[in-house]
Parts: structure tokens; C-alpha cells; sequence
């Protein structure tokens, strides 16, 4: 009996091995997530990743192993880099090992951050398993897939010379029908108003007449021109950091801003809001500091249109002669003296 007992034991383990065999890595899948595409240098970022096992077998031994670029810091305590990390000239590497049951899955987490701007691809995964008893390991690699931009840092600035706030400063034409953009709410019809001013949809929401009001005045908004001549590569780096403390400044202020480069951060129309401040940071972090023609054709491009509402702020590796003779043809456009920044001095 016993020996029947065995015999069967055996073949049961055999047929199973055959058939974990067959299956191989098929039923085994990883995924990666971030929880942020956008950065900034030393900015911890959360990578997550998780392995499935969708096969009706369990896995008694398989392994993920994370490559990650030299250029990539991970931000885990001593115990864990102990445990997972192992350091060489081709970065870090992070290994797990683990078992899992038909139809569960293993889930990790990893802190990670940059040390320069740049955009950075997060690495190589090695996904290892092997058949039932462990006997025939088999490993697939791949791309995480993971893409992360890693803008400039912060640095310090003056307080912005700039003219804007939400109630406006500059009186605009007033025409025959108003501009939904002037919109700024509703009140109660006194009788006063001409009957064009009553919004139909507001009275049939409140029950009483209800007229609309206006605001006739606009901001004075900021065109932030960034010159992307050839310079040393710090100043142009600088730059960067220059125009990205500008804009969250301008945020802070609620003033609308343009972007005119004559580089690759390219240009933006006006606006103000996250997604208006997150493509300009994406573009910084992509950027490759390369200029595409000189600022006086960037400022030529930019004085074509009459621009009498707004002010200037120039951002440049450093003065030049091309950049002082443009100065005076900014200040006529705008009626303004234009804040002029630059790279090379590092009080700015």
C-alpha cells in the first residue's frame, strides 16, 4: 500500500512538472506605474510594480531583478538596499524573490530620484521562474517602459517688477454686444440694467430676473523671452533654473505669461494654470540647450505684433551686444522697461 501510495505521489509530481514545464513564463506578467511623469533634481518619485501569476499552478520560486541607469538614486533606508540593492558600474540593481499561489500576484514599491535635469528612461527588469520543482529556471527581460522628465531646480529670485492681479488695471473698447470672457458673476435685476443684460438661463435657475456682470477691465500679462544662444553649458543650465522659478512666480501671482524662446523649450501662448506651468517644465527638462537662431530674430518675431499690455522679462546666458540692442525695441512694444536675468550671474 505504501508503495502504491508512493508510486502514485511520483507520477502526480511528474505530470505536474510536465505541465508547469509547458507553461514556462506565459502565465507570468509585470507591470510598472509612477506616480508622477514630471520631476525635479533630489525629488523622491514612487516607482510601483507588481507581478501576476494567472496560471492554475503555483510558482514555488520566481524572481524580479529592477536595472536601473547610474544616473537614478534610490531613496529606501538601510535595511532595504541591504536586503534588495546591489551597486556596480552599470548602477543599481534591485533583486526580489518570492512564491506565488494560482491567480495572486506580488506588489513592491521603490522611492527613487534624480540628480540632473533630463529625461530618463527607468531601466531594464529581469523576470525569472521556473518549472514546479525549481529545476529548469527560465529568465525574460524587457523595458520597464517608464518614462520620467526631470525639470530644472528652483533658485532664487528678485520679486518681479510685473503688472496684473485679478481685478485688472486697463480699460478695454466697450462694443455693441459684450464678451462672454468678461464674465465675473450674477445679482438680482433691479431695472436699471439695459434687458440685454439679462441671462435667461441664471433666471430660470434662480426664479427671479438675474442680469449678468462684467468686468471691463483686463491684466496686463508677462512675456518671458528666453535666449538660447551658445554660451557655457552652466549659464545655460542656469537659464533653465531662471525660467522655471519665473513661472512659478508669475503662478503665485496669478499674472498670465508667454513663452518666446529661440531655442528648443519653443514657445507658448499666453496662459496661467498646472497645465499651462507643467508643459513649460516638461519642455525644460527636455530641452538640449540648443538654439535655433540668434535673439534678434527672436525679438524681431516677437516686436510684428503689437503687444501694449505687456511686460517683458528676458532671460540670457549672459549680456551681449545683440541683447542690449534689443532692449530698446522691447521697451517700445511694451511701454515698459523689460527685467532683463542672466545665467552667468548667480546673484540673480
Amino acid at each position: 500500500m505504501i508503495v502504491f501510495v508512493m508510486v502514485c505521489t511520483l507520477l502526480l509530481l511528474a505530470l505536474v512538472e510536465y505541465l508547469s514545464r509547458r507553461e514556462e513564463l506565459r502565465h507570468l506578467h509585470v507591470e510598472f506605474s509612477i506616480d508622477s511623469p514630471l520631476t525635479e533634481p533630489d525629488e523622491p518619485v514612487t516607482l510601483r510594480y507588481t507581478v501576476h501569476n494567472t496560471s492554475r499552478f503555483p510558482l514555488l520560486y520566481a524572481g524580479l531583478s529592477l536595472q536601473l541607469d547610474p544616473e537614478v538614486r534610490v531613496c529606501e533606508d538601510e535595511e532595504f538596499l541591504r536586503r534588495t540593492a546591489t551597486r556596480d558600474y552599470l548602477g543599481t540593481r534591485i533583486d526580489h524573490h518570492f512564491y506565488l499561489l494560482p491567480w495572486r500576484k506580488f506588489s513592491g514599491k521603490l522611492r527613487v530620484s534624480f540628480r540632473r535635469r533630463g529625461l530618463y528612461e527607468l531601466g531594464r527588469y529581469y523576470l525569472e521562474s521556473g518549472d514546479f520543482l525549481g529545476l529548469s529556471p527560465v529568465v525574460r527581460t524587457g523595458e520597464t517602459g517608464i518614462r520620467i522628465v526631470c525639470t530644472a531646480k528652483r533658485c532664487e529670485l528678485p520679486e518681479l517688477d510685473t503688472l496684473g492681479g485679478t481685478l485688472g488695471d486697463i480699460s478695454v473698447r466697450r462694443f455693441l454686444f459684450d464678451d462672454p470672457s468678461m464674465l465675473k458673476g450674477y445679482r438680482e435685476y433691479t431695472g436699471r440694467e439695459p434687458m440685454k443684460q439679462i441671462s435667461w438661463m441664471q433666471t430660470a435657475k434662480s426664479g427671479q430676473l438675474t442680469v449678468r456682470l462684467n468686468d471691463y477691465t483686463v491684466d496686463r500679462n508677462v512675456s518671458i523671452l528666453v535666449n538660447m544662444e551658445s554660451a557655457p553649458l552652466p549659464e545655460l543650465e542656469r537659464c533653465m533654473e531662471l525660467l522655471r522659478s519665473v513661472c512659478e512666480q508669475l503662478e503665485e501671482q496669478r499674472v498670465p505669461y508667454g513663452l518666446f524662446s529661440n531655442g528648443d523649450v519653443f514657445s507658448l501662448n499666453e496662459g496661467l494654470g498646472r497645465n499651462h506651468l507643467f508643459y513649460i517644465q516638461r519642455r525644460i527638462g527636455l530641452s538640449r540647450l540648443g538654439a535655433f537662431y540668434g535673439f534678434s530674430a527672436l525679438v524681431d518675431s516677437y516686436v510684428r505684433y503689437p503687444r501694449d499690455n505687456s511686460s517683458c522679462i528676458v532671460i540670457t546666458p549672459r549680456r551681449s551686444e545683440s541683447v542690449d540692442a534689443s532692449l530698446p525695441r522691447l521697451r517700445r512694444c511694451s511701454g515698459r522697461d523689460p527685467t532683463l536675468l542672466c545665467g552667468g550671474d548667480k546673484s540673480s
